[in-house]
This record gives C-alpha cells, sequence and structure tokens, in this order.
C-alpha cells in the first residue's frame, strides 16, 4: 500500500454508520415538531422528503465517485461551478453543521443548568476521538451508531404491543391539523429524520475504493433511516399518552420508553442511555467539519493554519480543534440570541430551521454543480452514475426550494417566531459575502487539478493546491504528512 493510500480505513459498514449516525439522534428527538401537521400529515411530508433525500443521494454517490476528493458540497462547486460558488457552498455547509452541533446539544441538555458545559465537553471529547486517529474514529462511530440503532429498535418491539391508533392519535384530533397549510406549515421539520446523511462525501478520501463503497454506504444508510423515520413516527405517535402529548414534549422516545415500559427509576436512569444518539451524530459532524475545514484551508479559502496535519495520526488536527472551539462559541451564541429573541419554548424548533436553512442551500449547491458536470464534462469518469440523471436532480432541486418556502412561510404565519431563523441565515450569508469579496476572494490562487501524471513531490507540497481528480483514482490522498 502506497502512503497516499495507508490512511484509508473506512469501508461500506464505516460509511452506514457515519450516514446513520449523523442522523440517528433525529428519531430521538426534534421530530415531534413535524406533528405540527398533524400524524397523516407529516407521513405525507415525509413521503416528500424521503423521495428529496433518495434523489439527492443518487445525485451525490455520482459526484463523490467521479470527483472523489475531499470537501463535499465545497468540493462538488469548486469544480462544477468555481470559486465563489465553492465559498458560499462551505459557508452554508458550515451552518448546518455548527447549529445542528448546537440542536443536538440543546436537546439533551435543555433542562440542565450547566447545559453548555456539556456542550464543551463533548466538543473537547470528540475532537480528542478524532485527532486521535481515523480508524479510532470510524470505529468509536460505528459502535455508537449501532447502539443507537438497537436502542430504538427495543422501543419499535414494545411500542407495537401498546399501539393503538384510535386512542392515541384519532381521539386526540392528531390526524391532520390544519389542512394543507398544516403541513406546508409542519416540513421543514419531516427533514429532521434526514439531515446529515449528505455528509458522507467528506469522508470519501478516507474511503477504500470509494467507487464501490461510496455508493453502498449512501444506500444502506438512507434506507435504513427511511425505514426508522417510519418507524419512529407510527410507534412513538401511536402509544399512550398520545400524539398531541409527544408533541408538547422535548424527549418523545425518553416519554415512549416510560409509556412501554413503566415510569420507574430503570427508565429513569434510561435518560442517559439517549445521550448515544448525540455521541453518534455529534460525533459524525465533528468529523465531517474537520474535513470542510481542512478542504476550504487546502485551497486557500481559510487561514492557512488549519491545513495543519498530524504528523503520526495523519489527522487535520487544527481544523478540528480551531472549527470546534469556533463551533461551540457560535452555538452558544446563536442560543443566547434565540434566547433573548423568542425565549426557550420553541428555541429547540427555530435551530432546526436554521441548520436546514443552511442545509438546502447546500443540497442546491451540490444538485446545480451535478447538472453542470453532466453538462461540461461528459467524458468524466464516473464509477457510479445516478439512474435518474439530470432530470433527478432537477426534481430535487424543485423540492429543495419548495422545503425553503415551506421555512420561510412557517416563519411568516407563525406566532412563535419562525422567521428568525431565516433573519439569522441572510445575516451569516451577509457577512461571509463580505468577507469574501474584501479579502478572500483576492487572495485565491487559480485551481491547480491534480492528476496521476503530477502527483509529485513538488505538486503536493504546493501551499495552493486542491487534491482534485480528474477521474476517481485512487492516488488522490487526504494528507500529505
Amino acid at each position: 500500500m502506497s502512503a497516499e493510500e495507508s490512511h484509508r480505513f473506512a469501508k461500506a459498514p464505516h460509511l452506514w454508520a457515519l450516514g446513520v449516525g449523523a442522523v440517528v439522534s433525529g428519531d430521538f428527538f426534534g421530530w415531534q415538531s413535524g406533528l405540527t401537521s398533524g400524524f397523516w400529515g407529516l407521513a405525507i411530508n415525509l413521503l416528500i422528503v424521503s423521495a428529496l433525500y433518495i434523489l439527492l443521494s443518487f445525485s451525490i454517490a455520482e459526484l463523490c465517485t467521479s470527483v472523489p476528493c475531499g470537501g463535499g458540497p465545497y468540493a462538488f462547486a469548486h469544480r462544477a461551478i468555481g470559486p465563489t460558488g465553492a465559498y458560499f457552498a462551505g459557508l452554508a455547509e458550515a451552518l448546518k453543521v455548527i447549529v445542528t452541533c448546537a440542536v443536538v446539544s440543546l436537546c439533551n441538555f435543555s433542562t440542565s443548568d450547566s447545559g453548555p458545559l456539556w456542550w464543551a465537553l463533548f466538543f473537547v471529547l470528540f475532537t480528542i476521538l478524532n485527532v486521535a486517529g481515523i480508524a479510532l474514529s470510524f470505529r468509536v462511530q460505528l459502535f455508537a451508531t449501532i447502539l443507537s440503532v438497537v436502542i430504538l429498535i427495543v422501543f419499535y418491539i414494545g411500542a407495537a404491543t401498546k399501539f393503538s391508533y384510535d386512542n392515541y392519535i384519532a381521539s386526540v384530533n392528531m390526524e391532520f391539523t390544519d389542512g394543507y397549510k398544516g403541513m406546508l406549515n409542519g416540513f421543514s421539520f419531516a427533514m429532521w429524520f434526514y439531515l446529515g446523511i449528505e455528509e458522507l462525501p467528506l469522508a470519501v478520501e478516507e474511503t477504500i475504493d470509494p467507487g464501490y463503497s461510496m455508493p453502498r454506504g449512501l444506500f444502506s444508510s438512507i434506507a435504513t433511516l427511511f425505514t426508522l423515520s417510519f418507524c419512529t413516527l407510527f410507534f412513538n405517535s401511536g402509544i399512550a399518552p398520545g400524539a398531541d402529548k409527544y408533541f408538547a414534549s422535548t424527549s418523545p422516545l425518553l416519554d415512549g420508553y416510560k409509556s412501554v415500559f413503566g415510569d420507574n427509576s430503570t427508565t429513569s436512569g434510561f435518560s442517559w442511555l439517549l445521550i448515544v444518539g448525540l455521541l453518534a451524530s455529534f460525533h459524525s459532524f465533528i468529523f465531517c467539519m474537520g474535513r470542510l475545514l481542512f478542504a476550504m484551508a487546502r485551497d486557500g479559502f481559510l487561514p492557512s493554519i488549519l491545513k495543519r496535519v498530524h504528523p503520526k495520526n495523519h489527522t487535520p488536527y487544527a481544523a478540528l480543534i480551531i472549527g470546534s472551539a469556533f463551533a461551540l462559541i457560535l452555538a452558544i451564541w446563536y442560543c443566547i440570541i434565540l434566547h433573548y429573541a423568542i425565549g426557550d419554548v420553541r428555541l429547540g424548533s427555530v435551530m432546526i430551521n436554521l441548520a436546514l436553512t443552511g442545509a438546502l442551500i447546500s443540497y442546491s449547491f451540490q444538485l446545480i454543480s451535478f447538472i453542470r458536470l453532466r453538462l461540461n464534462e461528459p467524458e468524466l469518469l464516473r464509477p457510479y452514475r445516478s439512474p435518474f440523471g439530470i432530470p433527478g436532480a432537477i426534481v430535487c432541486l424543485i423540492l429543495c426550494a419548495y422545503a425553503i418556502f415551506s421555512i420561510i412561510y412557517q416563519g411568516a404565519v407563525s406566532p412563535d417566531d419562525f422567521l428568525v431563523a431565516v433573519y439569522i441565515a441572510v445575516v451569516y450569508f451577509i457577512l461571509g459575502a463580505i468577507l469574501f469579496f474584501t479579502y478572500i476572494k483576492k487572495n485565491i490562487v487559480p485551481l491547480t487539478v491534480a492528476t496521476p501524471g503530477n502527483l509529485n513531490k513538488e505538486f503536493l507540497e504546493n501551499e495552493h493546491v486542491s487534491l482534485y481528480c480528474e477521474g476517481p483514482h485512487e492516488e488522490t490522498p487526504l494528507i500529505t504528512a
């Protein structure tokens, strides 16, 4: 094995763990906000959202095997659109990652006065794990994801014996809420069942044979999440004390466990086991954040310190440490702003919409990149080709536009000030644009594309090289120590 390939560790099962793990906490908490549209309203929304993410997964499976280089949406946009598109795609992805980490922490420790201290503890813990090595990082992720799924399966089996549609859904008037307006109002929260699956391309440079493993990791993840999402909706909503109570709950899975297995010391202690969902999602997002910042720094979009690599573990330690510290500060800052702007009742829901706003903008850049590469580079080697092609990407773009519209609509008609998520996103991108056009853009060196012919020592030591592949070549490393 060559030095450049020695860092590769992940196979399809590890990618499954990363993809499912990034999302699985959404089955623990957060999804219940979607019940604002009622049980069947959320079910219909979930079908539409599933179509969005399935189409997105096929598109990014092709992207990350034809351009198998780190950076995810940022890298795709850089290749297909150019540096300006790449920057804003990376900016959107960073917003999603930072806010999602805050939401996961908030949902776990919202009742604790020392919540921010817990946030800091988990940021430090998972930063250390990711710096310690790629193999360790993926093994921890695999364990946490499997345990999270087992926790959910145990709940589903128990809840199946207590399920009653008539008693806990129909009788509490939670079948449909406010018709189509209710569905539109709750559409974005259905996305919480899938938000994060699109992180997988950020691990492509750690993947053994990405042309084979990446599509399998993506599709096994989306199949698992599809099954879990509908099981969570049906079994968690259809048991005592009823869908209306779970809609108002801050921890529906814990309340569901108490309903099925009894409210006793055992199930009360189980609340700590729910942190496993946080472990899986938090670890995934810290990993992906480090790869995103490293890739952007590698191309000169961010300070060069962020592209420093651990001499022994070959991990982007500077991006992980500095990025995690910055993300923690921003997450707390977001929560403080929202606390004073809207209070704590809907704080988690508003932050979910803020994360989704960043995600949807990121998805749009990826889909546009897919379309442009299909049109402009038809001869690009594609070990995997999406069977839906450009029409599938266009349909997915339309669904993304509908999702963004639903967030704006919800903010405009809701008494809970959901529009504040849109305001924060607008300010975030305006500030990012000012920074880009006044400082970053003029310092960007034109992109150098890596090919098997120029992967030599001088090329790799170039400070402004982007290790993009002409095609799906295994020679492209994440890091050169």
